[in-house]
């Protein structure tokens, strides 16, 4: 059986008084004209959409560039700003040291220990004769011979719980006091690290170095090279992070043991 065609009529009437005039159009050709006006109609619109998403995307992109790199140009300027402090610290202590000057004030604002401190850590330097058996557990002198570049402080926000001394990477470290080495490795602040069990109450710690020459378990003697020192860990340049700890509680290594002796 045919099956008929369905067909939509349009009807046009004009302003005038013309006849009205009918049009026929298959039902087909009618949809197909609806889909057409519909697609012209929205195209514009997802076209105006996808741009603006893409153009914004892209501001975003330069945006997040730009700030990269002056975060990565801050970052250098710290790195330049922290050489220079150390730097200056290293300068200050030199020419109070060569002047004989034993200022307080150079001290609170650099950080440092004071020249007469400083003259009678190099009467005991720890390539000399020690005045304590190398069996001693009591730490005594220092591990290296060294400007102090930043001093132990308890003050709130500046809280440095040893001290550091400026020195050429590669020189020698030498253990302080007799004892066993409780852990020798990498550690996220202080690098290259070596911790010293003296005795029961009394630990060692000897930071940012370059190459450790003890493993945990060896029994080492006062006087003993232990590592290399280096710039490892969170540093700025090459230096050795010294601590002193009884029952773990941070003390000041230059107001400790011998010191209490020879700066008074």
């Amino acid at each position: 059986m045919h099956q008929r065609k369905k067909f939509i009529t349009l009807m046009v009437v004009p302003d005038d008084e013309a006849q009205p005039r009918r049009l026929h159009l298959p039902l087909w050709a009618y949809r197909s004209a609806l889909v057409f006006l519909s697609l012209m109609i929205i195209a514009p619109a997802v076209y105006v959409v996808v741009c603006y998403n893409v153009i914004a995307r892209a501001a975003t992109a330069d945006r997040l560039a730009a700030e990269n790199k002056l975060l990565q140009a801050g970052q250098v300027k710290m790195q330049e700003l922290e050489q220079s402090l150390l730097q200056t610290r290293q300068l200050v202590a030199s020419i109070s040291s060569m002047a004989g000057l034993d200022s307080a004030v150079t001290s609170s604002l650099y950080n440092i220990a004071p020249p007469k401190q400083m003259s009678a850590l190099a009467k005991h330097p720890p390539t000399i004769k020690r005045t304590q058996p190398e069996t001693s557990v009591f730490p005594e002198g220092l591990p290296v011979e060294g400007w102090i570049s930043r001093g132990y402080t308890e003050t709130p926000g500046k809280r440095h719980e040893g001290i550091d001394l400026a020195i050429p990477e590669g020189t020698p470290v030498l253990a302080t006091g007799a004892g066993t080495v409780l852990s020798a490795g990498p550690d996220d602040i202080y690098g290259e690290m070596v911790v010293v069990q003296n005795n029961d109450s009394i630990t060692t710690i000897y930071g940012h170095n370059s190459k450790l020459l003890v493993k945990a378990g060896d029994k080492i003697l006062a006087g003993k090279e232990i590592a290399l020192s280096g710039n490892t860990g969170k540093s700025s340049a090459p230096h050795l992070h010294y601590e002193i700890r009884i029952n773990d509680r941070p003390v000041n290594p230059l107001t400790n043991f011998i010191y209490e002796v020879n700066t008074k």
